[in-house]
């Protein structure tokens, strides 16, 4: 199967590291949360280095549709009921935090990319998830109150 991430990418290859350097912190993994990660600490003062065993987000990272959600499938009823409602919210608001985070970056370092809001569905062909499905539409509704 094709990835257009990956078929996108241009450069992916870096020279091995082959003599000892300075850092402050050395985050092993090129996948999106380690260059996350690495974003950050380095808009923060920090000397970054990110090491790979293999090509950068060629991995989990090039294989994914780069789609970004809070929902995730029929979470929120089971998070309210194990856990709690102000869990459950906490959950839906760092998700949230986190998207708008990324758009954030997005405009700030001008990236030229397809990034858009877009809304996110959970369907069911079995007429017997029908009301589980409108059980977590009301327990997400209870949440953005």
């Amino acid at each position: 199967m094709s990835s257009l991430w990956l078929d996108d990418v241009k450069n992916n290859n870096y020279d091995s590291l082959c003599k000892d350097i300075e850092t402050d912190i050395c985050i092993i993994g090129a996948g999106i949360l380690g260059l996350t990660c690495g974003y950050y600490l380095s808009n923060n003062g920090m000397k970054v280095t990110i090491i790979d065993k293999n090509e950068i987000s060629t991995k989990t990272t090039g294989h994914t549709t780069a789609k970004i959600t809070s929902q995730h499938g029929l979470i929120y009823k089971y998070l309210i009921d194990s856990q709690g409602k102000s869990l459950a919210k906490q959950y839906l608001d760092a998700n949230e935090e986190a998207i708008q985070n990324i758009k954030n970056v997005i405009d700030k370092e001008n990236i030229n990319c397809d990034f858009e809001f877009q809304d996110s569905y959970v369907y069911t062909t079995d007429k017997n998830e029908v009301e589980k499905i409108k059980i977590e539409n009301d327990a997400v509704n209870s949440l953005r109150l």
